[in-house]
């Protein structure tokens, strides 16, 4: 079980991942605001959202750290083993390749390490469009699944319908 922490001003990038991580995850990872994170236990990931406004934000210890290119300079102010960007600079270790009507093209431009420790290569990957209109939180979905262990031909960011809160497959705190 992985406890990923989601820091954001609004719920938009939590609604966004209830509604698009795939259901094979969702017995494995509990979602939790990262204000409600317990101070002494590191969470596995913590994801910073690409709408976020507030530029000081002290969350607690994490062991891997998916923050948008734009706001990198928070990454030092948060504890973490290692930092992946994701964005649309060529800095960012997951960026926009391609934004078509149908399709949308990711671009993992180093080397990534999971929450297990296996070493993802640079590679494209190209996820259907969906109508998708956030962008930013299509590449923070996909790299939470990457982190994870999801190999890269299985990231799916497909919209689904969630279950009511209290149905069997709902364990999510967001």
């Amino acid at each position: 079980m992985y406890t990923i922490g989601i820091v954001e001003s609004g719920a938009g990038l939590s609604s966004f991942l209830k509604d698009c991580l795939p259901d094979s995850l969702r017995p494995q990872i509990t979602l939790v605001p990262a204000a409600d994170l317990p101070d002494d236990v590191p969470a596995d990931l913590l994801v910073i959202s690409p709408d976020l406004r507030e530029k000081r934000v002290y969350p607690t210890a994490c062991q891997a750290l998916l923050v948008p290119g734009r706001l990198s300079p928070l990454a030092g102010n948060i504890p973490a083993r290692w930092a992946v960007s994701y964005g649309n600079s060529p800095r960012d270790s997951l960026t926009l390749s391609t934004l078509g009507d149908n399709t949308i093209g990711l671009a993992l431009q180093r080397e990534v390490v999971t929450l297990e420790g296996d070493c993802l290569d640079c590679q494209e990957i190209l996820l259907p469009r969906e109508g998708h209109t956030a962008p930013f939180h299509v590449l923070a979905c996909a790299g939470i699944q990457l982190l994870l262990g999801i190999p890269p031909e299985e990231v799916s960011v497909l919209p689904r319908t969630l279950p009511c809160a209290g149905e069997p497959g709902e364990n999510t705190a967001l």
